[in-house]
């Protein structure tokens, strides 16, 4: 049988979703036979909804198989969106690509109730680390550059792309462990509520509720596969 879904994921402002390279995003039979399941349909926004029931609709929308997200100001309203179905352990693989000056990220075991969903759960990184700035105008430091651990570790290596063009991106989670991957590349892996990350968030900027910079940019993300295997118990 498959394990009980619990914790949400979440899309940061600036991120687009889209479909895989099949017609629309598409599960194949050796996909569906290891027990994967669609997150986006390629068609329409079924199973997405606005973090803490923000609008979604005027902001996101589905052009050519691509979940799009068309950006405002970098003081205008955030458009953060969520999956309607929760997961407990997880395998979540999509394909994003971001322009320049990006920055956003995915995080997971969401919970609603706080302003952000970066307060309720860790985040996978996606950014353009050369040529974003953060609110002082100076770059941001390296715990925050695509595939980090957001703000609490810098990552193994930088395996990211170029800006515009295509990355796949992993996040596993199985009880406390988790690892992300970046384009083939392993770029973090912690425990979580381990002393050790106890401390690390605690030591961040989330521990006196700093909010993250995020200019929201007009995104073209054609591909971002979502899909996530429900394990086996």
């Amino acid at each position: 049988m498959k394990t009980k879904l619990l914790s949400s994921l979440a899309v940061c402002s600036s991120l687009l979703i889209v479909g895989c390279s099949q017609k629309h995003n598409t599960l194949n039979p050796e996909d569906s036979a290891q027990g994967w399941t669609l997150l986006f349909d390629g068609e329409s926004l079924n199973g997405w909804r606005g973090y803490m029931e923000n609008d979604m609709e005027s902001a996101w929308n589905v052009q050519n198989g691509e979940l799009t997200l068309k950006g405002g100001s970098q003081k205008g309203k955030y458009a953060n969106i969520r999956t309607e179905a929760e997961f407990d352990d997880f395998e979540l693989a999509w394909e994003w690509k971001i322009e320049q000056g990006s920055n956003t990220g995915l995080i997971f075991h969401v919970k609603e109730g706080p302003k952000m969903p970066y307060l309720t759960g860790p985040e996978y990184q996606l950014l353009d680390n050369v040529g974003f700035r953060g609110g002082d105008g100076n770059p941001v430091p390296p715990n925050e550059f695509t595939g980090t651990h957001y703000a609490i570790e810098e990552a193994y290596q930088d395996a990211s792309n170029p800006i515009g063009t295509w990355n796949s991106s992993r996040i596993k989670v199985v009880g406390n462990s988790v690892e992300y991957w970046l384009n083939g590349v392993k770029t973090a892996a912690y425990e979580m509520h381990s002393d050790k990350w106890n401390k690390q968030v605690a030591a961040a900027k989330f521990g006196n509720g700093n909010c993250m910079e995020r200019p929201e940019k007009d995104i073209s993300l054609s591909r971002i596969t979502a899909m996530a295997p429900l394990l086996e118990i």
